[in-house]
């Protein structure tokens, strides 16, 4: 089943959120760290409680339901043109089978559509202004994996920050925090800048040109994060 989106890494964010894919399936809810699904029968339907794992990949994404007689697995394979499988295998295969349709369905429609949103979110949220807040670079943090740290003492932060760049380019996004002499934050997706804020000489600015204006001594920590979560939400 091809998906109606190219996007890796919003697949990979979007995957990772159980909630997303228990949408997907038919009057199935979560339940602690298990889902609850509701397959159909002939008179009565039956209630099944399946443990969930979810493993994000390279070039794949895979949600695992585990029960005691049933096993159902969701995987979207990372291709140039993502798509996704479902298998089942267990004592209740008939039944499941008549929920693959509608899942693979909501799981199109949905993913689609929570894309689109996220890329009308993406383009009108200004992430320049939202790096000066605290409270915003505190959250992004607390979701991001720290990946570097170096002090530098430079008159070029340009070169030095093109290096720090070049040697995280498994990263699709990007989030640098530097202090020292001055204070900037930075944020990069696919190697693009996509915000940035700077605090130097008693003087803020948002213009990615005034970086070649800092000189001095920095500690910077490089952090990977998620698309979703470089987005602002309302406080």
């Amino acid at each position: 089943m091809k998906l109606p989106i190219t996007d890796r890494e919003f697949i990979k964010s979007w995957f990772s959120d159980l909630n997303n894919i228990v949408n997907c399936i038919p009057s199935a809810l979560k339940d602690g760290n298990s889902v609850l699904i509701e397959i159909p029968s002939i008179i009565i339907n039956k209630k099944i409680k399946m443990k969930y794992y979810i493993r994000i990949d390279k070039n794949f994404c895979q949600l695992t339901l585990e029960g005691k007689e049933d096993k159902m697995k969701i995987t979207v394979i990372l291709d140039d043109e993502p798509f996704a499988q479902i298998y089942y295998e267990g004592n209740n295969e008939a039944n499941f089978y008549k929920i693959f349709d509608e899942i693979g369905r909501k799981l199109k429609e949905k993913i689609y559509f929570d894309y689109v949103n996220y890329k009308e979110n993406f383009r009108n949220a200004n992430l320049s202004e939202h790096l000066k807040r605290i409270s915003f670079v505190t959250k992004l943090v607390a979701k991001s994996k720290l990946i570097l740290e170096k002090e530098i003492n430079t008159n070029d932060l340009i070169s030095s920050l093109e290096e720090l760049i070049a040697s995280c380019n498994n990263y699709p996004v990007l989030y640098i925090s530097a202090y020292g002499d001055g204070i900037f934050r930075l944020i990069f997706v696919n190697g693009e800048f996509r915000g940035i804020y700077i605090n130097y000489g008693g003087k803020e600015s948002y213009v990615e040109e005034d970086l070649k204006n800092l000189k001095g001594k920095f500690k910077i920590s490089v952090y990977a994060t998620k698309l979703g979560d470089i987005l602002p939400t309302e406080e």
